[in-house]
């Protein structure tokens, strides 16, 4: 009888474990630190809008996404037109353009969303389950959903990774993972992004902050700047 309450506290204690060990590990599956590398391409348009203007077939385009838990930097690469970069820091909702004009480096902040509801992505898109094939993306293994959208005549398959939070690649509201294969429509066209390459490790910290000699700017100034130019 004397080992009966002791027996008791030792499964509540083992069960206490369980559940800290189970929560640890839920918090590590939120955050991702590696390197996302995307392909983008402009796909067929005559279903969308015939004024929507052509680009060169032949440009180049990539989005490289870098992650360390909270901090994102987007490198967006064009053959033609060049590289945008931005750095994101997810836990303190702040953003940072960084830009390049007659060889003067620029660090514009942008405003702060005031609430969550203007956080809300383009609610135009629309996604839904369906039964079709998943597929491996750079390795990661892809769910599939239908997306569906005014200026589409058809639905069109995307495929995303559960294992990993959409908040790294954030496009569509109702996605429950980071995208790997999907659409966006612009005034220029619909274009298709696919991962190509997925890395993950802990990147350096020096990738995601402001390099020496940048100016840096409200978006207020920055327009201010612009126009008296």
């Amino acid at each position: 009888m004397v080992l009966k309450p002791a027996f008791e506290k030792m499964k509540m204690l083992i069960a206490l474990q369980f559940l800290l060990i189970h929560s640890l590990f839920g918090q590590l599956s939120k955050s991702f630190s590696g390197e996302l590398i995307y392909s983008i391409k402009k796909i067929d348009v005559n279903n969308i809008q015939s004024t929507f203007g052509n680009d060169n077939p032949h440009t180049e385009e990539k989005l490289i996404i870098y992650a360390k838990d909270s901090l994102i930097k987007r490198v967006h690469f064009n053959s033609e037109n060049g590289i945008q970069e931005s750095i994101e820091h997810l836990s303190h909702e702040k953003k940072i353009l960084l830009l390049s004009i007659d060889s003067v480096n620029y660090a514009v902040q942008l405003p702060t969303e005031k609430n969550k509801d203007q956080k809300k992505l383009d609610s135009t898109y629309q996604l839904s389950k369906k039964c079709f094939p998943k597929v491996r993306f750079a390795g990661l293994k892809g769910k599939p959903m239908l997306l569906s959208h005014p200026m589409l005549s058809n639905d069109l398959r995307i495929w995303f990774s559960k294992n990993i939070p959409p908040k790294y690649n954030a496009v569509y509201d109702q996605l429950p993972g980071l995208p790997l294969k999907y659409y966006i429509i612009s005034e220029k066209g619909l274009y298709l992004y696919e991962l190509e390459s997925f890395n993950q490790y802990d990147p350096p910290l020096s990738i995601f902050q402001i390099p020496m000699k940048t100016h840096i700017l409200s978006l207020e100034d920055f327009i201010d700047l612009l126009e008296k130019q």
